[in-house]
C-alpha cells in the first residue's frame, strides 16, 4: 500500500473515532437526564395530606382579559400551587412547565373546575391551547389522552371551560338551599332546643364531703394538671379584606406572616376550673402585653353563650371587637387566664330565642389591633377547644390559689418545645 492510501485509512479511522465520541456524549447526557427524571417521578405520586385539592377555592380577581404574558404568569402560579412541594424543572413557558413535570396527571374534576374559573380571563388563543392540552390532543402527546372514550374536541373543552363556573354557581345554590331546608326542619323537630347527645365541656362532680366544706377552699394554692384532650393551638388564619366585593372574593388565603398579630402554632390554650370556668392561654414571652385576645364559648352549632375580650397593656383591641371587656384571673408575660362562663348540660343556659344550650366549644383568637388601618376587615389567628369525638370521661381540671400567689401552668410539649409559663393570681 502506498503512502497516500495509508493516510486515507488513518483519516477514516480518526473520523470514525470522532463520530463515536460525539454520539457517546449526548447518550451520556440522556442517561443522566433519564435518571433525574426517574428519580423525580418516583416521588411524584404520594398520599394527599389534606382532603381538599391544593388549588381549592383558588383566588381569581375579576377584570378584563389578560394579555398572553399575563395569562402565562397566572398559569405558572396555578401550576406551582398544584404541584405542592414536588421538585419541578423550571421553565418560563407554562406549557413546557406542565409537560416537563407531568403536571397534567394532577388534573382531576376539582382542578379542572378551578382552572376553568381562571380561564375566563385568558385571551382566546391561550384558551384554545389549554383546551387542547387538557383534552389530550395532538399538542399534548407527551401526556397522551386520558382515554380514547374521553377524548374531546377543542371546541367542546373550550366551551366547558367557559361554562364550568356557571355550573359551579348553580351547584352551590342548590347545596345552600338543601342546607337551609335541613336546618329549619331539624330546628322545628327539636322545638328550638340545643339538646344533643354530646356531654360538652364538663366540670368534675362535687362530692358530698366537698359540698360541706368552705366555699373558699379553692384559695389553697395548687397548680393544675392539664388534660391533654382539652389543649388546642391557634393555627387557623382568618383574613378578610375591606371592600364592596362579595365576601368570598375578599377572603385571602395567603397572608404574609409579618402582617399577622401572632405566628400560627405558637399560642396554645386549655380550660380550667377556679371557682368558675377559666381559659388559660400560653405563648411566647411578651405576647400578652402586645395582643388583643378574644374568647367565645359556644354550643356545637357555634351559637355564642359568652363572649369576651382582653387588650394587653401595650395595645388596644379593634373598635369593632365583640363581647365584654374581661379582667384577668391570672396575669403573666407569657400566660393569660381569663374567666369564662361554661354552662353545663346538667344546668344549661336558657336562650333568648327559646331553648337551652351548654358549652361544647371554646373558641379563642388573637385579633390584629391595626387591621382597620391596614385595609383588613378581619385579621386574626384562631383556635378551638372541644372534647374529641368518642371521649366521654374528659373533665375540666381545677387549680387553686389566693390573690398574689404564683401559678405554674404546663400544657405539655409543642413543636418548639415545652408549652409552659407562670402568672400571678389577680
Amino acid at each position: 500500500m502506498d503512502d497516500t492510501g495509508r493516510e486515507n485509512q488513518l483519516d477514516e479511522e480518526s473520523s470514525d473515532q470522532d463520530v463515536n465520541e460525539l454520539v457517546k456524549e449526548p447518550e451520556q447526557e440522556s442517561e443522566l437526564s433519564e435518571e433525574e427524571t426517574r428519580a423525580r417521578r418516583q416521588a411524584f405520586f404520594r398520599a394527599r395530606k389534606f382532603s381538599k385539592s391544593p388549588v381549592a377555592a383558588y383566588q381569581v380577581s375579576p377584570g378584563s382579559k389578560w394579555s398572553t404574558e399575563e395569562a402565562d404568569e397566572e398559569i405558572r402560579k396555578f401550576l406551582t400551587r398544584l404541584a405542592g412541594d414536588r421538585d419541578l424543572v423550571e421553565t418560563a413557558d407554562p406549557v413546557q412547565l406542565a409537560q416537563e413535570n407531568d403536571l397534567l396527571l394532577l388534573f382531576g374534576p376539582d382542578e379542572e373546575e378551578e382552572f376553568a374559573r381562571l380561564a375566563l380571563r385568558f385571551p382566546e388563543e391561550t384558551v384554545k391551547n389549554w383546551a387542547t392540552l387538557l383534552s389530550g390532543g395532538s399538542r399534548s402527546e407527551a401526556f397522551g389522552p386520558r382515554s380514547r372514550a374521553e377524548r374531546r374536541s377543542e371546541a367542546a373543552v373550550a366551551s366547558e371551560l367557559q361554562s364550568a363556573v356557571f355550573r359551579r354557581l348553580i351547584t352551590a345554590g342548590i347545596g345552600v338551599g338543601l342546607i337551609l331546608v335541613v336546618f329549619f326542619a331539624l330546628k322545628s323537630l327539636t322545638d328550638n332546643s340545643e339538646e344533643k347527645v354530646g356531654l360538652g365541656l364538663r366540670f368534675s362532680e362535687v362530692s358530698s364531703v366537698e359540698s360541706v366544706e368552705s366555699n373558699n377552699s379553692y384559695l389553697d394554692l395548687f397548680n393544675p394538671i392539664t388534660e391533654p384532650a382539652l389543649v388546642a393551638t391557634a393555627e387557623r388564619i382568618v383574613a378578610v379584606k375591606q371592600g364592596e366585593e362579595q365576601l368570598m372574593e375578599r377572603i385571602k388565603v395567603d397572608v404574609p406572616y409579618e402582617a399577622l398579630p401572632i405566628l400560627p402554632g405558637v399560642l396554645s390554650a386549655t380550660v380550667f376550673q377556679y371557682g368558675e370556668g377559666q381559659i388559660a392561654l400560653v405563648g411566647p414571652e411578651g405576647w400578652v402585653a402586645d395582643s388583643c385576645t378574644m374568647v367565645s364559648v359556644t354550643t356545637s352549632n357555634l351559637r355564642p353563650l359568652d363572649v369576651l375580650h382582653y387588650a394587653g397593656s401595650s395595645t388596644d383591641c379593634p373598635s369593632e371587637i365583640k363581647g365584654t371587656e374581661a379582667n384577668p384571673t391570672c396575669l403573666g408575660s407569657s400566660v393569660l387566664v381569663l374567666p369564662i362562663a361554661i354552662p353545663q348540660r346538667s344546668n344549661p343556659q336558657k336562650l333568648p330565642e327559646g331553648g337551652v344550650g351548654w358549652a361544647e366549644k371554646v373558641r379563642f383568637a388573637i385579633e390584629s389591633p391595626t387591621a382597620e388601618l391596614d385595609g383588613w376587615e378581619v385579621l386574626s389567628v384562631r383556635g378551638t377547644i372541644e372534647v374529641p369525638e368518642g371521649v366521654e370521661n374528659v373533665v375540666i381540671p381545677k387549680f387553686g390559689g389566693a390573690p398574689g400567689d404564683k401559678l405554674e401552668i404546663d400544657l405539655g410539649m409543642g413543636s418548639e418545645g415545652p408549652i409552659a409559663g407562670s402568672c400571678i393570681i389577680e
